[in-house]
């Protein structure tokens, strides 16, 4: 294709990423989503089959490389550089949220100078601002630039009057690229979705139980598989990696956990609820709900999975245990024997998770080989997202079934309407990968 005609072509379809125009041209033209995209490419053929097997081996022939430059940025960062060997900044995951009543006039004017702000610091993220009427506040998944890192911290504590003192939990790694693709600040009802009313005023609450990582590792420790210790996330993000002995809400969704955690309950009356969740934004939302329905013996970690896995990897860095109540629990000296959190801190962004101990607890969805990557099924009408390894991943496509698979390849139409629970919970069985 000469430069001319990719020019044009590319232009005219800047708003779609490469698999999802793969996807609709191989879909018969009597489909309706190919109207989304100029007639053009069908008749330039911009996603023959053998572009796309170039295309695999590109991917392929990279690896080696893209090992080597992580390795290169964690070494310069140790030096305290904050650009990768491309020159490009290294970015770091941070987040923070505060649950308190804002006037929904405040909110919208919050949206703004959010907005702006950070999009002249080269930030990008999901920020969701919610007013006082339902559960309101800020809950924060950013990537920063390192060279960015001071100022972005500098302006929303500058928000003090707003949201009151941030705590930061930043990522474990730095990363070469960002993992998110764009900057949003949106406003919601509710920074958590749950069945019943909650007011931002009944989330502020002194008497809340956090437990530091240091606290929650030893009173772990004491209890061992006698503590109540349940995990609060969706049952795909438990799947990745959990702490030891925790139970599993087996939901889709947080409003349905907060139901079957009721229900745990009082099968376990007399024992103190230990709970977790990524970053601590639905334990707090949790410590309401169960206020209001009379329980008050419990304890949340605080920071979440993340600060957790944060605290792990300075006993790493400093080469001891670094403190004397985790010293007097265990008698081991390497991080992953330390902790209790096993496998991968699922995140919601383009990593889809930040390992925490090399265990891997999850199977691929197809071939059953130990695997704890998550993609997300090319079928973009389909979006299921489950485990595939790279093998399969190359032999089907990375779709999720046959019948993907053929969607993709144009030789049958998807048919199915939307549905949430489809995309997020893989049926028991699936098309094989032989491999």
């Amino acid at each position: 294709m000469n430069a001319r005609v990719w020019k044009k072509v590319a232009t005219s379809t800047a708003f779609y990423s490469r698999q999802q125009l793969l996807h609709v041209i191989s879909q018969p033209r009597s489909t309706p989503v190919q109207s989304a995209i100029p007639t053009c490419l069908h008749s330039w053929h911009l996603f023959s089959h053998r572009s796309v097997q170039q295309q695999h081996h590109r991917q392929k022939s990279s690896i080696a490389t893209d090992l080597y430059s992580v390795q290169q940025q964690q070494l310069q960062h140790s030096k305290g550089v904050t650009t990768g060997i491309n020159g490009k900044p290294l970015y770091k995951p941070i987040a923070f949220y505060s649950l308190i009543p804002i006037p929904r006039e405040r909110v919208i004017a919050l949206r703004d100078i959010i907005e702006t702000r950070l999009s002249e610091l080269d930030v990008v993220g999901r920020i969701y601002l919610a007013p006082e009427e339902g559960i309101g506040g800020i809950n924060c998944q950013m990537a920063v630039p390192l060279t960015h890192m001071a100022q972005v911290k500098k302006f929303f504590n500058s928000l003090h009057d707003d949201f009151g003192p941030i705590s930061f939990t930043e990522g474990l790694e730095e990363l070469p690229e960002p993992c998110f693709r764009k900057l949003r600040v949106m406003i919601k009802k509710n920074l958590v979705g749950v069945k019943e009313s909650i007011h931002a005023s009944d989330l502020v609450d002194p008497s809340t139980h956090h437990l530091d990582p240091v606290d929650w590792h030893q009173q772990l420790c004491e209890q061992a598989d006698k503590a109540f210790l349940v995990d609060m996330r969706n049952h795909y993000e438990y799947d990745m990696g959990h702490f030891e002995h925790a139970a599993k809400l087996d939901v889709d969704t947080f409003r349905e956990g907060l139901d079957e955690l009721q229900n745990m309950i009082k099968g376990q009356p007399d024992k103190t609820l230990y709970m977790y969740c990524t970053g601590g934004i639905r334990c707090d939302v949790t410590a309401s709900y169960l206020r209001k329905n009379g329980i008050k013996d419990f304890k949340m970690l605080k920071g979440g999975i993340t600060a957790y896995g944060n605290y792990m990897k300075s006993l790493s860095n400093d080469g001891n245990l670094g403190n004397d109540k985790l010293a007097a629990t265990t008698k081991t000296t390497t991080t992953e024997a330390r902790s209790l959190f096993r496998g991968k801190n699922f995140s919601f962004d383009d990593r889809r998770g930040e390992r925490i101990t090399s265990d891997v607890l999850t199977q691929c969805y197809q071939c059953g080989n130990p695997c704890d990557t998550l993609h997300n099924c090319a079928n973009t009408r389909c979006h299921l997202l489950f485990v595939q390894c790279e093998s399969c991943k190359q032999a089907m496509n990375s779709t999720c079934s046959d019948t993907c698979n053929d969607v993709l390849s144009g030789k049958k139409t998807w048919k199915m309407g939307y549905n949430y629970h489809r995309q997020i919970r893989p049926k028991t069985t699936s098309s094989s990968c032989s491999h």
